[in-house]
């Protein structure tokens, strides 16, 4: 069953960890390890662009201490940090591709799904551009709006379609 808004903005808090989130989405436990990762980058992006883009460090310690526990934990802090640097230039991609649209206008969810999608599609291969988008796009459903999943299922298609052509 889908979370309801209420559960979904409070996993988002920066005061709840996993194991706190977890009775109300057990589906945390069947996602995959870079998912997870990719879960908390998200989760930082937001409180970073919520609380203003001075908080990027905070954010940062924020993600390092949940992502200890992972294996993974190097990816999801190289995505996190990767992202920010390239933050301009992600957002500049973003806006020409989505046309009438200005980040600011797109939900704060959505905006921290595609940078880290974005990011991963231009400076990783190491994972599949249609992995990348799908876990996007599920990411996006599971937090964001009902609309969120063809929202970045579309802005994502089209920059990966665009990047092909190139």
């Amino acid at each position: 069953m889908p979370l309801q808004w209420p559960l979904k903005w409070l996993i988002c808090s920066s005061l709840w960890t996993e194991a706190q989130a977890l009775p109300w989405n057990s589906g945390i436990l069947k996602m995959h390890k870079r998912t997870r990762a990719r879960r908390l980058v998200m989760l930082a992006l937001y409180q970073a662009d919520v609380l203003g883009h001075q908080h990027t460090d905070d954010a940062r310690q924020w993600l390092d201490a949940r992502a200890g526990r992972m294996e993974l934990h190097d990816f999801a802090m190289e995505l996190f940090n990767h992202t920010v640097k390239n933050i301009e230039e992600i957002d500049g991609i973003i806006e020409s591709i989505a046309e009438n649209w200005h980040l600011k206008r797109m939900a704060a969810i959505d905006r921290a799904l595609l940078r880290i999608a974005v990011c991963e599609l231009i400076y990783y291969q190491d994972a599949p551009p249609k992995v990348i988008i799908n876990e996007a796009v599920e990411l996006a459903k599971l937090y964001s709006t009902t609309a969120s999943g063809a929202f970045v299922n579309g802005i994502l298609d089209r920059i990966h379609r665009d990047r092909a052509a190139q």
